[in-house]
Protein backbone atom coordinates (compact mmCIF):
# COMPACT_ATOMS: atom_id res chain seq x y z
CA UNK A 1 0.00 0.00 0.00
CA UNK A 2 1.03 3.63 -0.93
CA UNK A 3 0.44 7.11 1.05
CA UNK A 4 1.23 9.90 -0.31
CA UNK A 5 2.58 12.79 1.84
CA UNK A 6 2.23 16.47 0.20
CA UNK A 7 4.10 18.89 2.98
CA UNK A 8 5.89 21.59 2.29
CA UNK A 9 7.66 21.77 6.11
CA UNK A 10 10.49 19.11 5.84
CA UNK A 11 11.13 18.64 9.28
CA UNK A 12 7.44 17.20 9.31
CA UNK A 13 7.83 15.47 6.45
CA UNK A 14 10.81 13.89 7.65
CA UNK A 15 9.21 13.10 11.10
CA UNK A 16 6.18 11.53 9.13
CA UNK A 17 8.61 9.76 6.82
CA UNK A 18 10.19 8.16 10.47
CA UNK A 19 6.95 7.01 12.12
CA UNK A 20 5.28 5.51 9.18
CA UNK A 21 8.35 3.34 8.00
CA UNK A 22 8.75 2.34 11.26
CA UNK A 23 5.67 1.08 12.13
CA UNK A 24 3.75 0.11 9.40
CA UNK A 25 4.39 -2.24 5.76
CA UNK A 26 3.64 0.97 3.86
CA UNK A 27 5.51 2.59 0.55
CA UNK A 28 5.55 6.49 0.95
CA UNK A 29 6.14 9.10 -0.98
CA UNK A 30 6.91 12.87 -0.46
CA UNK A 31 5.52 15.62 -2.05
CA UNK A 32 6.86 19.41 -1.03
CA UNK A 33 4.55 21.13 -3.54
CA UNK A 34 0.82 21.26 -4.17
CA UNK A 35 1.38 21.90 -8.57
CA UNK A 36 3.72 18.57 -8.61
CA UNK A 37 1.01 16.51 -6.28
CA UNK A 38 -1.86 18.23 -8.54
CA UNK A 39 0.66 16.60 -11.57
CA UNK A 40 1.70 13.45 -10.08
CA UNK A 41 -1.35 11.80 -7.69
CA UNK A 42 -3.71 10.91 -9.74
CA UNK A 43 -1.08 8.42 -11.61
CA UNK A 44 0.43 7.35 -8.55
CA UNK A 45 -2.51 5.85 -7.31
CA UNK A 46 -2.25 6.57 -3.54
CA UNK A 47 -4.05 4.37 -1.15
CA UNK A 48 -4.60 7.39 1.46
CA UNK A 49 -3.00 10.72 1.00
CA UNK A 50 -2.07 12.97 3.98
CA UNK A 51 -2.52 16.30 2.73
CA UNK A 52 -1.16 20.21 4.39
CA UNK A 53 -3.25 22.87 3.25
CA UNK A 54 -0.45 25.04 3.46
CA UNK A 55 1.47 24.77 0.10
CA UNK A 56 3.46 26.77 -1.99
CA UNK A 57 2.91 26.92 -5.69
CA UNK A 58 -1.10 25.35 -5.48
CA UNK A 59 -2.95 25.52 -2.13
CA UNK A 60 -3.71 22.43 -0.14
CA UNK A 61 -7.82 23.50 -0.05
CA UNK A 62 -7.28 23.71 -4.33
CA UNK A 63 -5.41 21.04 -4.50
CA UNK A 64 -7.97 18.90 -2.44
CA UNK A 65 -10.77 20.00 -4.71
CA UNK A 66 -8.98 19.25 -7.74
CA UNK A 67 -8.31 15.52 -6.10
CA UNK A 68 -12.07 15.33 -5.35
CA UNK A 69 -12.78 15.62 -9.10
CA UNK A 70 -10.31 13.58 -10.71
CA UNK A 71 -11.85 9.80 -11.60
CA UNK A 72 -8.39 8.23 -9.97
CA UNK A 73 -8.44 9.98 -6.50
CA UNK A 74 -11.82 11.11 -6.26
CA UNK A 75 -12.31 8.07 -3.73
CA UNK A 76 -8.95 8.09 -1.88
CA UNK A 77 -9.10 8.79 1.62
CA UNK A 78 -7.46 12.28 2.44
CA UNK A 79 -6.67 13.52 6.01
CA UNK A 80 -6.12 17.20 5.50
CA UNK A 81 -3.43 18.42 7.98
CA UNK A 82 -4.10 22.14 9.11
CA UNK A 83 -3.86 24.81 11.70
CA UNK A 84 -7.19 26.73 10.53
CA UNK A 85 -10.17 26.86 12.26
CA UNK A 86 -13.37 25.24 10.89
CA UNK A 87 -14.88 28.79 9.54
CA UNK A 88 -11.99 29.08 7.51
CA UNK A 89 -11.84 25.29 6.44
CA UNK A 90 -15.61 25.57 5.36
CA UNK A 91 -14.97 28.93 3.60
CA UNK A 92 -12.04 26.71 1.66
CA UNK A 93 -14.88 24.14 0.46
CA UNK A 94 -12.86 21.50 2.75
CA UNK A 95 -15.10 18.86 4.17
CA UNK A 96 -13.92 18.59 8.15
CA UNK A 97 -14.56 15.04 8.34
CA UNK A 98 -10.79 13.68 7.85
CA UNK A 99 -8.85 16.47 9.65
CA UNK A 100 -5.84 16.61 11.78
CA UNK A 101 -5.25 19.83 13.50
CA UNK A 102 -1.60 21.35 14.54
CA UNK A 103 0.01 20.81 17.09
CA UNK A 104 -0.70 16.76 16.67
CA UNK A 105 -0.01 13.83 18.51
CA UNK A 106 1.57 11.00 16.08
CA UNK A 107 -0.92 8.60 18.01
CA UNK A 108 -3.67 10.48 16.62
CA UNK A 109 -2.31 10.31 12.99
CA UNK A 110 -1.62 6.12 13.59
CA UNK A 111 -5.17 5.87 14.70
CA UNK A 112 -6.86 7.88 11.82
CA UNK A 113 -4.89 5.67 9.53
CA UNK A 114 -5.49 2.21 11.13
CA UNK A 115 -9.49 3.48 10.64
CA UNK A 116 -8.61 4.26 6.75
CA UNK A 117 -6.24 1.61 6.26
CA UNK A 118 -7.48 -1.45 8.48
CA UNK A 119 -5.51 -4.32 6.71
CA UNK A 120 -2.40 -2.72 7.41
CA UNK A 121 -0.71 -4.23 10.59
CA UNK A 122 0.23 -1.16 12.37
Amino acid sequence: MLIAIVEDDAALAGMFWDMLGCVGNWRLHIFSDGQEARTSLPELRADLILLDVGLPNLDGASLYKILRGHSNTKNTPIIVITGSHDWELHRMGLQTGLLLRKPFEMEELLRMIRALLPFQEV
